[in-house]
């Protein structure tokens, strides 16, 4: 029983403090290594916009093509997307 509400609260805890989001963007950025190993990084999910950032130009269009797909994969249909070429 004491287990039970210690989970039920550390799971409170953990959504009051938007420490989910660091789980969601675990699940991006795995679709991101599936579609391109090594060149796009979920950087941060913040107030419904997804920033991620590439050093590629080609990359960063082709994300910008395959956004909704994108936010699909990841089950987050109602992200938006920002992408940033930079390193």
């Amino acid at each position: 029983m004491l287990d039970a509400d210690y989970s039920e609260h550390f799971a409170r805890r953990r959504q009051e403090l938007g420490m989910e989001r660091e789980d969601v963007l675990a699940g991006v950025q795995k679709v991101l290594d599936s579609w391109y190993p090594g060149k796009v990084r979920a950087r941060r999910l913040h107030q419904g916009v997804l920033r991620v950032v590439t050093a590629s130009a080609s990359v960063a269009g082709e994300l910008r093509l395959r956004q909704v797909e994108l936010m699909e994969a990841a089950g987050l249909p109602e992200v938006r997307l920002a992408i940033s070429i930079g390193a």
